[in-house]
């Protein structure tokens, strides 16, 4: 295995695992706590999956400029970036759902299963972090709100992040 790969999976793993627990939790218990404390440990949630996958992707992206200035290495490291980003704002819109089903306008039902809810924010998510913003899902609750804008802000960070650094790509070659 390449030594990027290594090194990449070697620093992703534990944000990647932290994502998945918290997502988990949002989901299937923060939900059964009263409405105020429910959503306020979604927005803990948030902010700490937000902070460790703006911390990877500085200490990632760095070492890689520094190392390896692949083009190929940048876009792996973008599409994990942006896979987690677009899941962990899937579980938390999911996760404000199923707190509160008037957090959002949306067309999901009294009775939607869990994995069209899933399936209903996956979307809404892949669309807010490609800025596209249809409208057929819209933030309703100051908490869903504060999320919606919190994807915005990190989808802004990383794609910003990576835009400032692309003069120092060199591609397909090794230093």
């Amino acid at each position: 295995m390449d030594r990027f790969y290594k090194q990449l999976l070697g620093k992703a793993w534990p944000v990647t695992t932290l994502v998945i627990v918290l997502s988990i939790l949002s989901i299937y218990l923060f939900p059964v706590f009263e409405k105020t404390t429910a959503i306020l440990l979604v927005m803990i949630s948030v902010a700490l999956k937000i902070f460790f996958v703006i911390r990877l992707s500085f200490k990632q992206l760095i070492k890689i400029i520094g190392d390896s200035h692949l083009l190929s290495h940048i876009l792996i490291l973008f599409c994990l970036l942006i896979g987690l980003i677009i899941i962990s704002f899937t579980m938390d819109f999911s996760a404000l759902h199923l707190i509160d089903s008037n957090a959002f306008k949306n067309n999901l039902t009294s009775n939607s299963s869990m994995p069209a809810i899933v399936f209903e924010y996956l979307y809404h998510s892949t669309i807010t972090f490609s800025s596209v913003g249809y409208g057929d899902i819209v933030p309703v609750s100051l908490s869903a709100k504060t999320v919606v804008m919190l994807a915005i802000a990190l989808r802004f960070f990383v794609l910003v992040f990576g835009i400032a650094n692309i003069n120092q790509i060199k591609v397909n070659q090794k230093k």
